[in-house]
Parts: C-alpha cells; sequence; structure tokens
C-alpha cells in the first residue's frame, strides 16, 4: 500500500503544519503533496515553504493564486487583486519577509502538476484542472465534475482554494479536496488535511482535523502589528473580509 499526505491553502501557518508533522509518522508517506497557497495571511512564510523545502524530493508543491501574486509583486507589477487594504498590507509583508531562498524555490513551483503511483495517474491543481481560480465544493453540481472527468487522463484529481474539504467519485474519477492547513472557513479552526491510499488501483481516502496552537498565529500577527482582522479569523476559523 502507498501512502500520500494530501495538504494544502497553508497560508504561511507554520504552527499549524508542525502540528500536523507531529501528529504523524512522516516517513510513512510515499509522497506528500501541497495544492498550493503556501504564503500570505500569516507571518509564517519562511518557516511553511521550508518545512517542504525538507522534504526533498518526496514534497510535490504547486503555485496557489496567493504564491503568484507574491511573485508579481517581488518582479514589481501592481497588485490589482485583492483590492481590500487590509489583504493587501498581508501581501506586501509577506513579499518584504520572505528569504532569498524562498523565494528561488516558488519560483520554481508549476501551476498544476501530476505524478503515478501503482499505474494511477494522479493530477494536481490549486483550483480545477481547466482553471487554476476555481472553487469546488461538496454541493458544486455533479455536471462539473462530470465535466472535468471526461476532459481529465487523471484517475484521481486533487485540489485546494475553496478550503472545504471533500472527497466523491464522478463516473470513475476520484475528486479530493483536503480543506486547509492553516485557514479554515467554516467556524472550526483546527488544521485540516487528508491521506490518500492507494492499493493495487483500489483507493482510499481519510480526512483529519487536529489541533493547532493559534495563540503562536496571533503573537506573530500582533508583533508585526498586522491588521487584527486576522487575529479574529484564525480563532474564529472563518472568513471575516
Amino acid at each position: 500500500m502507498k501512502e500520500i499526505l494530501v495538504l494544502g491553502d497553508v497560508h504561511a501557518n507554520y504552527p499549524a503544519l508542525k502540528a500536523i508533522g507531529d501528529y504523524l509518522q512522516m516517513d510513512r508517506f510515499n509522497r506528500i503533496i501541497n495544492t498550493g497557497d503556501l504564503t500570505v495571511y500569516s507571518t509564517f512564510p519562511n518557516e511553511s515553504i521550508q518545512w517542504f523545502r525538507n522534504l526533498g524530493d518526496k514534497a510535490i508543491c504547486i503555485l496557489g493564486n496567493t504564491d503568484k501574486r507574491i511573485l508579481k509583486i517581488l518582479k514589481g507589477k501592481k497588485l490589482k487583486k485583492p483590492k481590500k487594504k487590509d489583504k493587501q498590507v498581508m501581501y506586501f509583508w509577506t513579499s518584504e519577509n520572505l528569504s532569498q531562498e524562498n523565494i528561488a524555490y516558488l519560483k520554481s513551483l508549476s501551476k498544476k502538476s501530476d505524478f503515478n503511483i501503482d499505474g494511477l495517474r494522479i493530477g494536481l491543481f490549486h483550483g480545477s484542472l481547466d482553471d487554476p481560480n476555481a472553487q469546488l465544493f461538496p454541493s458544486t453540481p455533479d455536471s462539473r465534475f462530470i465535466k472535468l472527468a471526461k476532459n481529465s487522463p487523471y484517475g484521481v484529481h486533487i485540489m485546494g482554494h475553496s478550503h472545504v474539504p471533500f472527497y466523491k467519485v464522478i463516473v470513475g474519477v476520484h475528486f479530493i479536496n483536503p480543506g486547509s492547513v492553516g485557514r479554515m472557513f467554516d467556524g472550526d479552526p483546527r488544521a485540516s488535511f487528508a491521506i490518500l491510499k492507494v492499493s493495487s488501483r483500489k483507493i482510499g481516502v481519510e480526512h483529519f482535523r487536529i489541533p493547532y496552537p493559534v495563540t503562536d498565529v496571533i503573537k506573530g500577527l500582533k508583533k508585526y502589528k498586522l491588521p487584527d482582522i486576522y487575529c479574529r479569523m484564525f480563532q474564529a476559523g472563518k472568513k471575516l473580509n
């Protein structure tokens, strides 16, 4: 049996990421994958990126929309989105505080990726196969998933961006969203992730929610005098802006 740790939407929340690493026996996993958005909204972007870098070839990471905007800022381009000032502050703080090594790592990442496990081809996307900014939910009509499945060379689609965990099988294709490691929106602030198990092309998926020291995130935000609304969001596990 092969096991894959499925993570996504860390949003620079290293305390949550570390809690997952401490909770699991990490060397059991054949792959550790990240659906994008390693950066922005917490004050630990360097620690979060380094965590994945330390995994070496075992890790597969892709860019999310926040990561792409950070790279845009670093190129000197104007940030058109988000328009809200309290959000822009978080992007500019991140771009000013990333190490050169971690900037280089972000630049090395692709917008999507794929790999094979036991003859099963798995696609990794931030939004969806056809749109990196798509948000897929458990309530998304089956017709949307059917369209993705019909146009897909993959037996498994893994995506993030919506911050909502789910697993469904549509016309034989498996769709997995691990939820958000670092910034859940459902009123439960605990870190979310999933484990994918593959054995002779048989697939099993289990979702998890575990607590982490939210107070460490709050301390970081207060230390750098970042907008207080983010303290409230991490405490409540809700999107407030």
